[in-house]
């Protein structure tokens, strides 16, 4: 029962994170004009690179921190204030998740683009990578790492099925349904960036912070 508990409320945290339905226009922009079965394999692609992304995350995350000297009270810092960061823009609807260039890139590249810019950065960017991070480092049982891992297949799975259906997601919730997801989802991310730098400045200066 905790197991399914701490699965549940991890998904749905690395869901708001991640924000698979951010990558909605951004597949329909680039896909536009390709046969269902290219937009299929599009969204595979992403799927893939979403669940890859994050998995590696995990498993390399304690070889990264080491080889840095960072320690993780300070890297959970540091990854609240980028999901604050990110929160700030997608309430505000002006949230960029990939660049001009990279764009510019996919557009000539067909081909890839379910690679990057949808899988990543637009899926797999930096905030859920640092939750991914942050969350192997926290417990390290055999359990906890059992959630992490479902956590990741299960967001690469929810960002494989939407996209799959985001011609007729985008018809019917339309930008004005998108945004409101989107500001719902950066108002849970700021909370979670919240809850991260909190429990790190605790630990870090107990006599301050009761």
């Amino acid at each position: 029962m905790d197991w399914i508990v701490d699965y549940l409320h991890f998904t749905m945290a690395m869901l708001a994170v991640c924000a698979p339905q951010s990558a909605i226009p951004v597949f329909v922009n680039l896909t536009e004009g390709m046969g269902s079965r290219e937009k299929a394999q599009v969204a595979r692609q992403a799927g893939v690179t979403v669940g890859a992304v994050l998995i590696l995350s995990a498993i390399c995350g304690s070889t990264l921190l080491n080889m840095f000297g960072i320690s993780l009270n300070s890297f959970r810092i540091a990854g609240g204030v980028l999901l604050i960061s990110i929160a700030f823009g997608m309430m505000r609807g002006t949230e960029k998740r990939h660049t001009k260039e990279e764009q510019v890139e996919a557009e000539n590249k067909d081909a890839t683009i379910g690679v990057m810019p949808i899988g990543m950065p637009v899926i797999s960017g930096p905030g859920g990578i640092s939750a991914m991070v942050i969350a192997t480092q926290i417990d390290k049982s055999l359990s906890h790492w059992s959630v992490v891992m479902c956590t990741g297949l299960t967001v690469a799975l929810v960002s494989w099925g939407l996209l799959k259906v985001a011609d007729k997601l985008a018809a019917v919730l339309g930008h004005t349904g998108l945004n409101i997801i989107g500001r719902l989802c950066g108002m849970l991310l700021a909370a979670l960036g919240i809850e991260f730098m909190y429990v790190s400045l605790k630990a870090m200066f107990p006599a301050w912070i009761g």
